[in-house]
């Protein structure tokens, strides 16, 4: 077992896409573990999310701040969609058993 193999990111290469109707593609990450318990300690929904999306956003970039805004300003189906889909890429959900099936197939 190398250990160095381990101890390495393996999280930021599991990325996923969403077409936010009207506006584009947007691309996010799965959480790592730390990052998914660090979530866990807020106790307000809003922050926790704000927390995980910030977290999880590539492109575009984005601070709680911005997904404050964005929070204020979509419909609500649209940022549970893309909670949901990190939350599938993070091995978290009813998703995420389809999601790693996916990945393995894919790979076969």
């Amino acid at each position: 077992m190398d250990k160095t193999k381990l101890l390495a990111d393996r999280v930021t290469g599991l990325v996923g896409e969403y077409d936010v109707p009207g506006v584009g593609v947007i691309k996010f990450r799965a959480l790592s573990r730390w990052e998914m318990i660090q979530a866990g300690k807020f106790e307000d929904n809003l922050q926790q999310e704000r927390f995980i999306l910030a977290a999880a956003m590539l492109d575009p970039k984005m601070g709680e701040d911005d997904v404050a805004a964005w929070q204020k300003n979509s419909i609500p189906g649209e940022i549970n969609e893309v909670a949901k889909q990190v939350n599938a890429l993070s091995g978290i959900g009813p998703d995420s058993q389809k999601e790693q099936y996916k990945s393995v197939r894919a790979e076969s």
